[in-house]
């Protein structure tokens, strides 16, 4: 695949933002996150076929999951940690929102072999937390 999208920080005013970038032959073009905007609608279809390996980021922003869809990379804890330090509340969100979206099976984890992982490795608290989700199977 020659597409490849990049998140990226970006500052709007005084607020800290995130952008994605799809690199495409050398050339970069800026797409907003926004469900309706095609571009959009061909990243989260380019994430269900070929998965988070065709994303890179340079930057988590304000560390809150987005719908950039940053929190799904492997290293999403590894990037709050660098950014933020130990703050369990970004951390749990995190986890939160990874557990959520798997036991939805929603993108980046319709598939049971890459949600499984973040399910089993999802902490007990956040688990009976979200209770109310039906099981997945």
């Amino acid at each position: 695949m020659s597409v490849k999208y990049n998140i990226c920080k970006t500052m709007m005013g005084d607020k800290e933002g995130t952008c994605i970038n799809i690199v495409h032959e050398g050339s970069m073009m800026s797409i907003p996150m926004n469900h309706n905007n095609r571009h959009y609608q061909q990243y989260i279809e380019d994430l269900k076929i070929h998965g988070m390996s065709i994303v890179a980021i340079n930057d988590i922003g304000d560390g809150v999951p987005d719908e950039s869809m940053w929190q799904y990379l492997n290293n999403a804890e590894e990037l709050l940690v660098n950014k933020y330090g130990s703050d369990q509340d970004k951390l749990t969100a995190l986890r939160e929102d990874r557990y959520v979206r798997a036991m939805e099976a929603k993108t980046p984890y319709e598939s049971m072999t890459v949600a499984g992982s973040v399910i089993d490795n999802t902490p007990q608290i956040i688990k009976d937390k979200y209770r109310h989700l039906p099981m997945r199977r």
